[in-house]
């Protein structure tokens, strides 16, 4: 089981070059057609000219040159690629790439950086993408990952359609990687017994998924304290789990769990609502 089908955002941040690297890893480990999208309205960060008119004419240029330079890098790897620069102010830039967002297996983000002027732009933009384009996303930290391919996957487990729809999303990376662990935080809606741990991981051996289970009491950590910790002590390179909310419930999209660890990624995240 493969992806065939990779969309990746394209911006002019840090994390660009490492997300393009990965993007590209995982199309060739994948035999996957690679596509890559910027947005006309994203204006670079560098970028100081004070009359909107002409900033946006160079933000236009600098989401075709993004394009441009990703074909290249991407032919020269030996890929099948293709590339769509959207037009539009950000939220119309949402809603277009998560239309086209439904024709890929898998769609790549990137975590906002706290420090910059454009991090709730750019959350509310992934939030939108994720809300509503019925696909796995793949998020990058802006500090970059630690380890591409990944070699160690953690699964935040709790029997949610959440969960279970990241998981099942996920099997192309999780069944080469070298270990992979299920962990269960204790809570009232997530106990050993109601997440059917056990069964579940039969599940995943069957397809060929090195796993293993850990359950754990939060003790005196939140839960999403407990995951990273997780993460940190385990080395990590992916974690996978549910993105929760609903349309109608906007702003518990990104809530709690979910958006504590988004906020302080410390490795890939791939999420699915």
């Amino acid at each position: 089981m493969n992806y065939k089908d990779i969309l990746v955002f394209l911006d002019d941040s840090k994390s660009n070059k490492v997300r393009m690297n990965t993007a590209i890893y995982l199309a060739k480990a994948h035999g996957a057609k690679l596509t890559g999208v910027s947005l006309e309205i994203m204006r670079p960060d560098h970028l100081r000219v004070k009359n909107d008119e002409a900033a946006a004419v160079m933000a236009k240029k600098f989401a075709h040159d993004l394009a441009e330079t990703f074909t290249e890098t991407a032919k020269a790897e030996g890929l099948e690629v293709d590339t769509i620069v959207i037009p539009g102010n950000l939220s119309e830039g949402a809603r277009r790439m998560a239309q086209y967002a439904r024709n890929y297996d898998l769609v790549m983000l990137r975590q906002p950086n706290p420090d910059r002027d454009n991090y709730n732009r750019l959350l509310e933009f992934s939030e939108d993408v994720m809300m509503h384009c019925g696909r796995p996303i793949f998020f990058m930290p802006y500090i970059g990952a630690h380890r591409i391919p990944c070699r160690t996957a953690m699964i935040a487990w709790d029997g949610s359609p959440s969960a279970t729809r990241s998981v099942h999303n996920a099997i192309p990376i999780l069944s080469k990687a070298k270990e992979v662990l299920l962990l269960v935080v204790a809570s009232k809606k997530s106990r050993p017994e109601d997440c059917l741990v056990d069964e579940f991981a039969e599940h995943l051996k069957r397809h060929e998924i090195n796993i293993r289970t850990k359950f754990l009491e939060p003790g005196t950590f939140d839960t999403q304290t407990t995951i990273q910790n997780e993460v940190a002590d385990n080395d990590i390179d992916i974690l996978i789990m549910g993105g929760y909310g609903t349309p109608s419930l906007r702003q518990k999209i990104f809530g709690g769990v979910t958006s504590s660890i988004l906020s302080s990624m410390i490795s890939p995240v791939l999420m699915s609502h």
